[in-house]
């Protein structure tokens, strides 16, 4: 039986339509993973930046958990970026200072990337700097503190139907006068 690519394996999914799929441990390359690199420092966005090399953002964030190396390269990419971010920032705050008329300022305003996504993805930067990616995420709470917490909502939900059920009571009782 002849496949469309060299390298690959074929997979039943659960009685669909056989499927031919490439090998992923070869997938990231270091040819990708300069790539990626490239326009993760132009841009900060791991998103745009997996979908333009095909590479998926569960395998970005996989490497830069079990990759000292590739965790330092992303790091600097990622400092780079939000440099390039900021100038980009200024760069078109000054824009709509120079602006002469309204289309020129609408040109500044909307070229690339929004402002409010240049400004989440600095946001972004700020807040997980300097940790890994293990600890960027939640970690999980004390069960006695969750339940304070659980307990604490069911009263002020019980408060709040109490108050619900006095104000109709209320109402029913003027309607009848």
């Amino acid at each position: 039986m002849l496949f469309p690519r060299d390298v690959g394996v074929i997979r039943n999914t659960k009685g669909h339509q056989v499927q031919f799929q490439e090998d992923q441990r070869e997938a990231f390359t270091q040819e990708r993973q300069d790539r990626f690199l490239t326009l993760f420092s132009a841009t900060s966005n791991i998103r745009y930046c997996s979908r333009e090399i095909g590479i998926a953002t569960s395998t970005i964030h996989h490497r830069r958990r079990h990759d000292p190396v590739f965790r330092a390269a992303f790091a600097a990419a990622q400092e780079q970026a939000v440099v390039s971010l900021r100038a980009e920032m200024v760069s078109r705050g000054l824009a709509l200072l120079q602006a002469a008329s309204p289309d020129e300022a609408a040109d500044a305003a909307l070229s690339g990337m929004d402002a409010k996504l240049i400004l989440s993805l600095i946001e972004q930067y700020e807040r997980s700097h300097g940790k890994e990616p293990g600890d960027i995420k939640p970690q999980k709470s004390d069960a006695g503190e969750a339940t304070a917490r659980l307990q604490a909502l069911l009263i002020r939900m019980r408060l709040e139907r109490q108050r619900e059920m006095e104000e109709r009571r209320k109402e029913r009782a003027e309607r009848k006068r």
